[in-house]
């Protein structure tokens, strides 16, 4: 296994879908990849023009490549339902200089 990297991941709910549905499953889905440390921070993006509409979700996500990035992101209930857009999500390499509640170290 090769060096577990910070990724930053932008992922939309396709139109038209009510993520609300299967929220639950979403939600039960998460302790394992939060236990296993894949999971770094995970949350709802609202729409601008609607702080109440969800829109996608912003999460940040340790992995190794970009592809097992993709591979987490279709395991989740938003992609098994049809929710999530992980074809065209953006995911970036992340370095994170501050994380609150860790010493800030360069």
């Amino acid at each position: 296994m090769g060096e577990l990297n910070e990724w930053c991941v932008i992922v939309y709910d396709k139109p038209g879908t009510d993520r609300m549905s299967v929220f639950d499953q979403h939600v039960h889905g998460l302790p394992g990849a939060i236990k296993n440390g894949s999971m770094i921070t995970g949350g709802q993006i609202n729409d601008d023009s609607n702080p109440r509409k969800p829109i996608g979700s912003n999460l940040t996500i340790k992995a190794e490549t970009k592809d097992d990035v993709i591979k987490i992101l279709k395991n989740d209930a938003f992609y098994k339902n049809g929710i999530w857009d992980v074809d065209n999500a953006i995911i970036h390499h992340l370095y994170c200089v501050y994380r609150e509640g860790l010493e800030y170290q360069l």
